[in-house]
């Protein structure tokens, strides 16, 4: 380098590095598969799933798309990493053995719910790849266990596990809705004719139903049911 273009040198990386911070942070930390996964995962919630390429991962990262496949042999694992962040997240000390086994549903139904709200635009990820790690699979154990602990046999209880798994998914799909709209929904819902829909304009007149209220509702519903089929002959 010629002594004249160092201080300009300079100057255009330092331009470079304000421009480019997420890439030059990234650049700076050794590759690991925890910065790999963490940095697709963020990639995901913040753009959605059709953002996610190796090529964008790569770019995220500031390395070159390749150096990826070191510690992630295709899109696959990739896929199925993401599957094991959001998964490891949910927090399994909610669960107390000591509690009544619906209360023990309720309280792991909601710690996913809570992992996948976290994670909403990986959804699609986690429907169209199930848990297949280790550490994906503990939450998947913890519910089956505290149906086999309520009375439900092996293969029940593999069934509870998931319907209650696909009622939230199904409540985490639908979401909560903003104030505004639920204003909208609300002002369409009481104008409703109660001579032509009698049983409903009568439900809705004394309905205060939240987002948490239809969860909790749902999720006990379920459990209800099941524990209430404790011991009945299946098909």
């Amino acid at each position: 380098m010629k002594a004249g273009q160092g201080r300009r040198g300079a100057a255009g990386r330092r331009s470079k590095a304000q421009s480019e911070p997420a890439k030059s942070q990234s650049a700076r930390m050794p590759l690991q598969r925890e910065l790999i996964v963490g940095t697709a995962l963020a990639l995901v919630d913040r753009e959605g799933v059709n953002a996610l390429s190796m090529r964008r991962l790569g770019a995220e990262l500031g390395v070159d798309p390749m150096a990826v496949y070191y510690h992630l042999p295709n899109k696959q694992a990739l896929l199925d990493a993401i599957v094991e962040a959001v998964m490891a997240s949910i927090d399994l000390s909610v669960d107390d053995p000591g509690r009544p086994p619906e209360e023990r549903i309720l309280g792991a139904a909601r710690a996913y719910r809570d992992a996948l709200l976290a994670h909403a635009q990986a959804m699609p990820i986690l429907l169209a790849h199930g848990p297949v790690t280790p550490a994906a699979l503990r939450p998947v154990e913890l519910l089956v266990g505290i149906l086999r602990d309520a009375g439900l046999g092996p293969a029940d209880a593999l069934a509870g596990m998931n319907v209650i798994a696909a009622a939230v998914r199904g409540a985490v799909g639908m979401g909560e809705i903003d104030a505004e709209r639920a204003k909208e929904f609300d002002a369409v819902w009481r104008a409703i004719a109660a001579d032509q829909f009698p049983r409903l304009a009568e439900a809705l007149a004394v309905s205060d139903e939240s987002f948490e209220r239809f969860f909790d509702f749902g999720i006990r519903a379920l459990a209800r049911g099941l524990l209430a089929g404790r011991g009945t002959p299946t098909e």
